[in-house]
């Protein structure tokens, strides 16, 4: 694993102290779970990206064409 030093203003690192202690961690292990939420939202929106660009609008509808017209269900 690979270790890292990062600076950062008082007032970011008191926030992010504030929200470690109140989710019981220690602060390094609180940035490194938010740090890895990150990098997974970022990889999921470059693969929306990626999938946007092979979409077909005509092909979309085309399908949503085929499915039934009905009411929703209740609660749903």
């Amino acid at each position: 694993m690979k270790a890292i030093e990062l600076e950062m203003p008082d007032d970011v690192y008191k926030k992010l102290e504030s929200l470690a202690s109140h989710d019981h961690q220690r602060v390094d292990a609180f940035a490194r779970q938010k740090l890895e939420e990150l990098v997974g939202a970022v990889e999921n929106f470059a693969e929306l990206e990626r999938r946007e660009q092979r979409g077909n609008v005509d092909r979309f509808r085309a399908a949503m064409a085929k499915a039934p017209n009905v009411p929703t269900m209740p609660g749903g």
